[in-house]
C-alpha cells in the first residue's frame, strides 16, 4: 500500500470514529440539556455544540498556530476544557453506575483523540509539503519595510513588532533582521 493511500485510509478511520464520537456525545448531551431543563426542547440541539464544537475548533486553532510557529495556550485551554465539560455532561446523563459513567466517559475522550491525531496527520503533511505562505509573509515583510523606512530612528523589538505585523516573536525577529540589513545596506551603513 502506498504511503498516500495509507494516509487516506487512517485519515477516513480516524474522521470515522471522531464523527461516532461527536454522534454519541451529541445525543447524550442533548438528553441530558432537555431532561435536566437547561434548554428547551427545540433547542437541545444546541447544547452539544457548545461544547463538543469548541474541541474542534481549538483544534484547528492549535494546528494553525503550530503551522505559524506561535504558541497555543490558549487554544490547548479550549481542548482541555471543552473536552472536561462533555466528559462531564455524558457523564451526568449516564445511569448512577460506575461502568455506565466511565463508558459515558469515553465519546468525549475518543473525540479529542481522534482529532489530535488527524491535526497531528496534517501538521506532518503539511511540513512536509509546505505551506504556500509567501503572500502573508510578504505582506508582514511589506508592513514592516514601511515601518522601518518610516521610523528609522525609533527602536523596534522583536515582540513589538510581532504585535504589529500579526506573527509570530520568532518570524518577526527573523523579519526584523533581514530588513534591518536590507535598509543598511541600501543607505551604506553597517549591516
Amino acid at each position: 500500500m502506498t504511503e498516500p493511500r495509507l494516509r487516506a485510509l487512517v485519515s477516513a478511520l480516524v474522521g470515522a470514529i471522531a464523527a461516532l464520537a461527536f454522534l454519541v456525545s451529541f445525543r447524550a448531551i442533548s438528553q441530558f440539556a432537555v431532561t435536566t431543563g437547561a434548554f428547551p426542547t427545540h433547542l437541545g440541539w444546541a447544547a452539544p455544540l457548545l461544547v463538543d464544537s469548541f474541541t474542534l475548533a481549538a483544534s484547528i486553532e492549535v494546528l494553525r498556530s503550530a503551522l505559524a510557529g506561535q504558541r497555543a495556550v490558549y487554544p490547548w485551554s479550549l481542548v482541555a476544557g471543552a473536552t472536561a465539560a462533555s466528559a462531564a455532561l455524558n457523564v451526568a446523563h449516564a445511569p448512577d453506575h460506575p461502568a455506565a459513567q466511565a463508558v459515558a466517559g469515553i465519546p468525549p475522550v475518543a473525540l479529542l483523540l481522534a482529532l489530535e491525531l488527524l491535526m497531528r496527520g496534517a501538521r506532518l503533511y503539511l511540513a512536509v509539503q509546505g505551506v504556500d505562505t509567501t503572500r502573508e509573509s510578504d505582506t508582514a515583510r511589506e508592513r514592516l519595510r514601511t515601518w522601518l523606512t518610516v521610523n528609522p530612528s525609533t527602536p523596534l523589538t522583536a515582540r513589538e513588532a510581532a504585535e504589529l505585523l500579526g506573527v509570530s516573536r520568532s518570524r518577526a525577529g527573523v523579519l526584523l533582521q533581514q530588513e534591518r540589513a536590507a535598509l543598511n545596506g541600501q543607505r551604506g551603513g553597517p549591516p
